[in-house]
């Protein structure tokens, strides 16, 4: 691993070209948060599966997600209705704990409109994430919590701006994908209530740490990934 990472760098020193230079740069540093992040989230995962689980039950869930991007420069900015899917596990040390893994595709972003005397603006940004949390599951007679952290990696960008003047609307797509910062690391935290058929609702929360402006177009800003999240899931034996 350190050898590959020397031989980036040293192609990185010798690239000529400052686009070339840029674009290294911004995925040598997210290739060292990714390991950073990986090493800190299976280290959770390790030492709390370390004893016994005592059972392992796997699912799936889906649901609404509604985001948007808190900072300083997000003051007026609204949430978004987005979506989120994929898969759940759970080891259970007993009945009453146990450590709740995911993998799930996250339709983030936000909505911002801003109006002048005969113009009318509005940008939706989406923002397609992979996130996996890795979270403390506790369970009484039903009703659940959980809270953990989570780490989220950027797959896709894109901004719709949809201008209206007069009786004409124009929207143009743009990708932005190279913008935000590549990789996001926050929390989880959420409730809700499963049933003895193994059907779950659930509320959550999650809270971006990492200011997504750190890097690329909007560099200088800060703004942070936000949502809620409301799911249904279904993991049998749960």
């Amino acid at each position: 691993m350190h050898f590959k990472l020397a031989i980036f760098k040293a192609f990185y020193t010798f690239a000529g070209s400052r686009a070339i230079q840029y674009s290294l740069s911004r995925y040598l540093k997210a290739f060292n948060l990714y390991f950073i992040m990986k090493k800190f989230i299976l280290g959770i995962g390790f030492s709390l599966l370390a004893g016994a689980a005592s059972a392992q039950t796997m699912g799936v869930k889906a649901g609404l997600n509604l985001g948007t991007l808190r900072g300083e420069h997000a003051e007026n900015y609204d949430y978004r209705p987005g979506y989120t899917a994929g898969i759940t596990a759970r080891h259970g040390f007993n009945e009453l704990i146990g450590i709740q893994t995911e993998v799930l595709y996250t339709s983030k972003g936000s909505k911002y409109t801003f109006n002048t005397s005969d113009v009318e603006t509005e940008d939706r940004l989406r923002l397609n994430y992979l996130d996996i949390p890795v979270l403390l599951h506790l369970q009484v007679s039903g009703l659940f919590f959980e809270l953990g952290p989570q780490a989220s990696f950027l797959l896709k960008a894109k901004r719709i701006r949809e201008v209206s003047r007069a009786n004409t609307t124009t929207t143009t797509e743009t990708d932005i994908t190279d913008d935000p910062y590549p990789i996001d690391f926050g929390y989880a935290a959420g409730l809700g209530y499963r049933a003895p058929s193994g059907i779950g609702l659930g509320l959550r929360y999650n809270g971006g740490l990492k200011n997504i402006d750190d890097e690329g177009a909007y560099e200088g800003r800060e703004r942070r990934n936000s949502s809620f999240q409301l799911t249904l899931s279904y993991v049998p034996g749960f």
